[in-house]
């Protein structure tokens, strides 16, 4: 007899004949697990439904939306730094707290007497993740530069009317599953490539294999074939000056980065694109990079081989509860602007500085473009 979560399988379930003689069949029988597939990330949108409630195929393994519904302010210890005979206590404003991550839910046919598991076409009560780290802190060392930590010790449980605000969440048994993001479309803590600024130098709990979060510079490099190296980290704070406002939009992490090449179409010289995408970057410091931007800019260039001129396109587009940062008090700067656009120049076509054809660099908050072309 053959039995799974506690249920046996009927014979009468499983009939691999529709005449006499009636037999089963059970072909293949998976017990070293749930069963369950990737992970499928629901879009925040159910929070604005009077149900809320999703679609999933079981079994699915779900990980949910950050409950946005409650408000929550913890006070950041401070910190003592030193370095050498220096020694400094850094101070970082409260963190005041609008978004609630969840664990994620395990959704089968039927649950049986794992109380972990969810059963499919029911109602469901989200539970509060456990956070695992304190976010970064940016202040400026001995020397004057940029140095990054994170107080150590447990991150404060929150107040059980946290927990008790989330709504319940209906789970619909069907197809196509739906309403979805894509994968770290929100902050999740225990998939280190899901966790955002200012959350990703942490403490490095559970971030296993990861790159180490505080070198950013090892993260370019693990996410792309030869790119320049270029410093990376959330805003600066100090004991001192005035802390900048925090920016309440997500910043690009290049741990998520992955390129596209073209290797194909028009050629151009390294130092070509590298002067359109310092143009590029001087022209959009001017505007503001919230959610839904989208810039497209032609840059023209003499073409030294024949009729006609190269004309170097490069475009931006930056992604739902994203932004991109351009302040003299912020590392996100233009150096970094051009640091993402190097990215398909310097990566892709590395036989050489020239031969240039371009690509796109994507990652979870931006789609970086440059492609050259020939206009007659």
């Amino acid at each position: 007899m053959a039995v799974m979560d506690g249920e046996g399988i009927q014979a009468t379930d499983n009939l691999n004949v529709e005449d006499h003689p009636a037999w089963s069949q059970v072909s293949i029988l998976d017990i070293s697990g749930d069963g369950t597939e990737q992970k499928i990330w629901i879009d925040p949108v159910i929070w604005d439904m009077d149900q809320p409630q999703f679609t999933c195929s079981p079994p699915c393994n779900v990980q949910m939306p950050p409950w946005t519904g409650a408000t929550s302010t913890v006070n950041y210890p401070l910190l003592t730094v030193s370095s050498g005979s220096w020694t400094s206590t850094v101070t970082r404003a409260p963190l005041v707290i609008t978004e609630w991550v969840l664990e994620a839910e395990t959704i089968l046919p039927h649950a049986g007497n794992n109380n972990k598991l969810r059963r499919a076409d029911q109602t469901i009560k989200p539970t509060l993740a456990t956070t695992p780290f304190w976010p970064a802190v940016v202040y400026n060392g001995a020397d004057g530069r940029p140095t990054t930590t994170s107080a150590q010790g447990p991150f404060p449980t929150p107040p059980s009317s946290i927990g008790q605000s989330v709504k319940n969440v209906r789970v619909v048994f069907g197809s196509p599953e739906s309403p979805l993001v894509e994968e770290c479309g929100f902050l999740d803590f225990y998939d280190p490539f899901c966790v955002h600024q200012p959350w990703f130098f942490g403490n490095e709990t559970g971030l296993g294999s990861a790159p180490n979060p505080g070198d950013v510079e090892n993260v370019w490099d693990a996410r792309t074939m030869c790119p320049r190296s270029l410093s990376t980290s959330s805003s600066t704070s100090s004991g001192t000056p005035p802390q900048p406002t925090p920016s309440p939009f997500q910043q690009g992490d290049p741990r998520t980065n992955s390129v596209k090449c073209y290797n194909s179409g028009e050629t151009t010289e390294g130092v070509r694109m590298q002067s359109a995408a310092r143009s590029f970057c001087g022209i959009i410091s001017k505007d503001v990079l919230e959610p839904g931007y989208f810039r497209l800019i032609d840059f023209p260039f003499p073409y030294n081989g024949g009729i006609g001129i190269v004309i170097i396109a490069i475009s931006l587009e930056i992604k739902r509860r994203c932004s991109f940062i351009f302040s003299e008090s912020s590392i996100f700067s233009e150096s970094l602007c051009e640091k993402y656009l190097s990215v398909p120049t310097d990566s892709c076509n590395c036989a050489g500085v020239n031969g240039k054809q371009g690509g796109i660099v994507e990652n979870n908050c931006y789609i970086w473009r440059i492609d050259p072309n020939i206009s007659l």
